[in-house]
């Protein structure tokens, strides 16, 4: 099946987490483009002055299954594209096209301290279930901050690759705990839980190198508490989710 131009793709899958919060299913109809776990694609919708609005998405897939890319999206009250997007449907056209992006786990033999706000979970989760599909293992501390303990997706996929013995240590955080009565674990912003927890599991420039996707102030805070804590530039690998100072 091909779509006319701009379109070569249509969405295959969406999946409510919270209001405004979806995971969400793009299946290439031309060429599928092979990638590297933690890069990106750039979906790709028409405006209404017949503009390809386009932004990229981190891809929460494994990269060994090509037949779905998967995106973990939040809608931006007044962003162009998210807003054009939650008026789409499933089996609706889009445009994708990828990979980019260099944020890639590195072959270094270090611990990875993997530390995600809101929707910056997504490379992570590519970095995982591939490592799982290919039956690799690496040692890894996943961190993920929330605003609520309902936007923390794919805790009950975490909790499944634990028990299978693969090495992950993974906590969440919510920073509006007094909203979510049920919460028993961090609380406050992922960057405020970054020093217990590199204490608690003795993780340090020696033996750890540092992933961070999401909101840019948390990028910036944990990277300072890493230089603090000696780590080299080159360990501090860092995705922003959007460009500070910038509305997303």
């Amino acid at each position: 099946m091909t779509l006319d131009y701009p379109y070569n793709a249509r969405l295959s899958r969406w999946d409510e987490i919270a209001e405004g919060l979806a995971i969400v299913g793009v299946q290439a109809l031309e060429t599928s483009f092979p990638f590297e776990p933690g890069q990106y694609g750039t979906l790709g919708l028409v405006g209404a002055e017949g503009k390809l609005i386009q932004r990229p998405m981190s891809i929460s897939s494994p990269a060994d299954d090509l037949a779905e890319y998967e995106f973990f999206i939040r809608l931006v009250e007044g962003g162009e594209f998210t807003t054009l997007l939650w008026e789409r449907s499933v089996g609706d056209p889009i445009n994708l096209k990828g990979p980019k992006g260099r944020f890639v786990m590195q072959p270094d033999g270090r611990t990875c301290l993997l530390v995600a706000s809101g929707t910056g979970l997504a490379p992570f989760m590519s970095m995982l279930t591939t490592l799982q599909a290919r039956g690799q293992t690496r040692d890894t501390v996943l961190l993920h901050g929330a605003s609520y303990d309902h936007d923390l997706a794919w805790r009950g996929e975490l909790d499944s690759l634990i028990g299978s013995g693969f090495p992950l240590r993974y906590a969440a955080t919510v920073s509006r705990p007094q909203e979510c009565p049920d919460w028993h674990g961090f609380i406050g912003r992922v960057e405020t839980v970054i020093p217990s927890q590199l204490d608690a599991h003795g993780l340090t420039a020696t033996n750890t190198t540092i992933y961070l996707c999401g909101n840019p102030d948390m990028v910036s805070a944990v990277e300072e508490i890493a230089i603090e804590r000696g780590f080299p530039t080159e360990q501090v690998r860092k995705e922003l989710y959007w460009p500070k100072g910038r509305e997303h």
